[in-house]
């Protein structure tokens, strides 16, 4: 059984192999940001790497770079791990369709959505995200914005 790491845990983990690294709060705040989107399993692997060639601190752009090695972003990926475009691909082959009967509530939910939408609502969501036509889609977009909304 795999066993499923977030940031958080790898953070942690980096603080215990590097006792007396401390980031500054600007590093945080960017490796935050930038590493929590990665696939912390591979990450994982990339901070241990460099855990055997680093004893006093992490080398952050070491680690960044073997990542992108790994995951084949911007070059092509290391034998055995596919890249996200194949592996986007593979998942892409074993999904299914949906049913009748779930469009048919999903274009329930749509209009019920767009419904309570007012014209400010829909000019917000063309401002923050190029949306077609589509009211399904609209909705998503309007719903998403009602439950992110921009703080000017």
């Amino acid at each position: 059984m795999e066993t499923t790491h977030n940031w958080a845990d790898n953070k942690r983990h980096m603080m215990s192999l590097w006792p007396r690294w401390k980031p500054t709060p600007e590093e945080s705040t960017l490796l935050n940001n930038r590493w929590g989107e990665l696939r912390q399993e591979v990450l994982r692997t990339c901070i241990d790497n460099n855990r055997l060639r680093r004893s006093k601190t992490p080398d952050i752009a070491a680690i960044h770079q073997e990542y992108c090695r790994f995951t084949g972003v911007g070059t092509k990926p290391v034998t055995g791990l596919p890249s996200d475009v194949e592996r986007t691909r593979s998942e892409l082959s074993t999904c299914v369709p949906l049913s009748d009967d779930e469009l048919a509530a999903w274009d329930a939910w749509a209009e019920g959505v767009l419904a309570t939408a007012t014209p400010a609502e829909i000019d917000v969501v063309r401002e923050r995200m190029p949306v077609g036509e589509t009211r399904r889609v609209l909705a998503i977009a309007v719903d998403y914005c009602r439950r992110n909304p921009l703080h000017r």
